[in-house]
């Protein structure tokens, strides 16, 4: 049975970009600056990314991240696909799968893993927990 390991925790806040609605829905994106913690490295790591938001005709939203933990040659990019569960106090819970990408020596090992998140978004702050999926 897989598990699941703590990569890293998100905390960042957001802004806020409305494209304007589209054949798939109302499309808004969502930038976003933080930092990062986790048990793979000491500190905090910048983070910075966007979420390619659309929201669909049932309240909630189709997500499509693309971001970077880290600066230099310490950074790691993530890509990540989802959905956002909109609550009715306007907060958003997303679940979220990752792959990733960094040149780094000492992560390449993360090229080869996938990623599952779970956060919650409210008053343009977001809370991520990254998890690893182990076989």
């Amino acid at each position: 049975m897989p598990s699941l390991e703590l990569f890293c925790t998100i905390k960042a806040e957001m802004g806020r970009k409305i494209i304007g609605n589209t054949p798939a829905g109302t499309r808004i994106d969502f930038p976003f600056e933080g930092a990062a913690t986790g048990p793979h490295w000491e500190g905090e790591r910048a983070v910075s990314g966007i979420d390619y938001v659309t929201l669909r005709s049932d309240g909630n939203m189709d997500l499509d991240i693309h971001a970077t933990v880290g600066e230099k040659r310490e950074t790691v990019a993530y890509r990540g696909s989802g959905v956002s569960i909109v609550n009715p106090d306007q907060s958003a819970e997303p679940r979220e799968l990752l792959t990733f990408q960094t040149g780094n020596e000492d992560l390449a090992w993360l090229n080869n893993e996938i990623g599952v998140a779970f956060g919650r978004g409210e008053a343009g702050n977001l809370t991520v927990e990254v998890f690893l999926v182990k076989p």
